[in-house]
């Protein structure tokens, strides 16, 4: 979970940053709010690789609330809830995925 949240964090960093053209030239947000919103954002993922970087459950619920947040702010700046969405259903991915990793490693210890 450690590798995996760590990257899925870091990409969505910097698919907000490449949101912020979109929300500015096509949506007509204005540009003071689309940057403050979005680099604060992309500050929140980048700061939460760090809590990532925990164990499991904090690396889970980290992940889930940086999502939120990121959801929460697409309803106010549309271009960022289709990232919001789709970095949340990853996110999900990547729970299920590390676990069944965990646990072949797990049986692989015990062989």
């Amino acid at each position: 979970m450690k590798v995996m949240g760590s990257a899925i964090l870091v990409f969505e960093a910097i698919v907000l940053g490449l949101s912020m053209p979109i929300s500015i030239v096509i949506y007509g947000v204005p540009k003071s709010q689309t940057l403050l919103v979005t680099f604060g954002l992309m500050l929140l993922c980048i700061l939460a690789v760090g809590g990532v970087r925990r164990d499991r459950r904090t690396a889970i619920s980290v992940g889930f609330l940086v999502q939120a947040i990121i959801i929460i702010a697409g309803l106010a700046i549309v271009p960022l809830l289709f990232p919001g969405i789709l970095f949340a259903l990853i996110w999900a991915l990547a729970i299920v995925l590390s676990k069944k990793v965990d646990e072949a490693k797990a049986a692989r210890e015990t062989l």
